[in-house]
């Protein structure tokens, strides 16, 4: 039977959404890709915020680097972000 192949894509503001990852990782074989902004958010959770709200109410989607993923090379693919 083949081994089905696994990839876990996230990003992770504070460093919770890596804990989660890192704790699937133990569970279950998968390769590990962190979605990360061309430009960083600041570190002040409520600049954060504003900015978010900013961004979605002008339907702005901010660039992230490229994270060099073929998605058809996995049967299943978790993505894991940000409550």
């Amino acid at each position: 039977m083949k081994k089905a192949i696994k990839a876990i894509v996230y990003y992770s503001y504070s460093g919770n959404t890596r804990s989660i990852v890192d704790m699937i990782k133990e569970k279950i074989d998968a390769d590990i890709f962190e979605i990360k902004p061309k430009t960083p958010y600041s570190n002040n959770y409520d600049e954060v915020v504003d900015l978010g709200q900013k961004e979605v109410n002008s339907n702005t989607l901010r660039e992230i680097e490229d994270i060099n993923i073929n998605l058809d090379s996995y049967d299943t693919i978790i993505l894991a972000t940000p409550v």
